[in-house]
């Protein structure tokens, strides 16, 4: 399934489509997915839509929680934030035209189909982590680091040893930027609404 619009092709009314990816599993994506709609949405008062585009069902498992809605739904609003879980080539095709001015879709790890669709987004995010249980991807060279030094996408770490952020910095590229920590993404912090304002 393609993603219904042209990279550079974004005008007038059309919504900004921004793509996240994680070089591995658990390395934060859905936390900074839900962290800057939460930003876009109560600090710049801009009307956003997050799409789970892919399998790891956990918008339906927090949507269920924090609405009291059945875990079958197909959209959860939370702090004026629309959440669609299981989402698909439809689901953002009705976004585009529903008025959305933000659309972030979480793409869960970089795989090579959700490599090609996020080439297809205005701007992309790659989380890493260096915490050290996940930390052997990172020690030889992958295809989220070519992808993302070719594309020019942004690399940031929610997660692990700021000694060995600052290693890769120096060694290694893409460079990596650390993100405020975030105890709850559904709080937008004084720390976090001036890093978001940097990269967002």
């Amino acid at each position: 399934m393609g993603l219904l619009f042209g990279k550079k092709s974004r005008i007038g009314g059309e919504p900004e489509i921004i793509g996240v990816t994680g070089a591995g599993r658990g390395v934060g994506t859905t936390h900074f997915c839900v962290l800057a709609a939460n930003y876009l949405c109560s600090v710049r008062g801009q009307r956003t839509a997050v799409l789970e585009w892919n399998d790891h069902g956990d918008f339906a498992r927090f949507g269920s929680v924090c609405t009291g809605l059945s875990a079958e739904e197909s959209r959860y609003r939370i702090q004026d934030v629309d959440f669609y879980p299981r989402a698909a080539a439809g689901t953002l095709a009705g976004c585009i035209h529903m008025g959305y001015q933000k659309i972030l879709i979480d793409f869960g790890r970089l795989s090579a189909r959700s490599g090609n669709e996020l080439l297809r987004c205005h701007k992309v995010f790659v989380m890493v982590s260096f915490s050290e249980w996940q930390n052997e991807g990172f020690r030889k060279p992958g295809a989220w680091e070519e992808s993302a030094q070719k594309n020019g996408w942004q690399c940031l770490a929610s997660f692990g040893s700021e000694e060995s952020r600052i290693r890769w910095n120096k060694r290694r590229v893409p460079a990596v930027r650390r993100l405020p920590f975030s105890a709850d993404p559904f709080t937008v912090t004084e720390a976090e609404t001036e890093f978001m304002k940097t990269i967002l």
